[in-house]
């Protein structure tokens, strides 16, 4: 049995970067990467039986996974097990830590390098809709700014190393990322808006000027829904808060009692800026 958790990621503002090919195809932008994310565990299964995947305790076949699981171990059949400790489709970047997580086990477990494991995370999110920069962003560090697309060699990230106390609200539905990036009047206006916020960031980063940013961000795209407008215009008398891209969700600094105070009783999920990097270990 093979182990690895993989934290998740909120994009705070991007531009998308689109080449033709998977490795230097992604985003420019910014990011916190948060001290929960996914778990995977997998084990090999009978050469005659087909791979499992339990995803918080129901089975299913996403296709993100299938496809690390496709460019990694197609040799080979698996029990998955896919833990999640955030909503997914909500601009938490579980998609991605997912695929990393379970690029690591498939490559643990046949001793491939594990640039393996993120090159075929970031190749199954950009092939599949999921997202364009949080396996580089997870990457990247606590508070990663990717300043060129995609993944190491052909990517690069700073980290400004800026630690935050958050909390994570969940306002409304899923919000399908692949329905977003195939739109072409989103992705100009994502575009636009995200290259100025990019180059104004890193003249000067700070939690402060992140919340700024993101907030002009996500204002300017017309992405807010009216419930995730009306929390923010309660939640910025008093505190800062921006949206998770892309998401029906809220990053704030303030606390938990905080939120329920201003807002009522909606999903709230404690998180900081997380240091621990995506890793896996050899269970007995």
């Amino acid at each position: 049995m093979i182990k690895a958790f993989c934290p998740g990621h909120i994009t705070c503002f991007f531009a998308p970067v689109i080449t033709g090919d998977p490795m230097t195809t992604g985003s420019i932008g910014a990011g916190i990467r948060l001290d929960k994310g996914v778990t995977v565990t997998i084990e090999g299964r009978a050469s005659n039986r087909k791979t499992r995947i339990t995803m918080d305790g129901e089975e299913c076949r996403p296709k993100i996974s299938e496809h690390v699981i496709n460019a990694l171990g197609p040799d080979k059949t698996f029990d998955v097990t896919i833990e999640n400790d955030l909503p997914v489709s909500q601009g938490l970047g579980m998609s991605a830590a997912g695929a990393i997580a379970l690029g690591l086990c498939i490559a643990s477990l046949k001793g491939l390098d594990e640039h393996e494991a993120h090159k075929a995370a970031h190749i199954a999110e950009v092939e599949n809709g999921g997202g364009l920069g949080d396996v580089a962003g997870i990457l990247g560090g606590k508070q990663p700014v990717r300043v060129k697309a995609g993944v190491p060699p052909f990517g690069r990230t700073i980290d400004t190393d800026i630690g935050m106390n958050m909390s994570v609200i969940v306002l409304g539905q899923k919000m399908e990322t692949a329905n977003i990036l195939s739109d072409p009047a989103a992705m100009r206006r994502i575009s636009e808006a995200g290259t100025e916020c990019v180059n104004r960031y890193i003249e000067g980063p700070s939690e402060r000027r992140l919340y700024e940013l993101s907030s002009e961000f996500s204002r300017n795209i017309g992405l807010e829904s009216k419930k995730v407008k009306r929390a923010l215009s309660e939640l910025r008398k008093e505190h800062m808060a921006s949206m998770c891209m892309l998401g029906n969700s809220i990053f704030t600094d303030a606390d938990e009692d905080s939120v329920r105070e201003i807002l009522g009783d909606v999903t709230v999920i404690p998180c900081v800026s997380g240091s621990v990097r995506p890793s896996a270990t050899r269970k007995a």
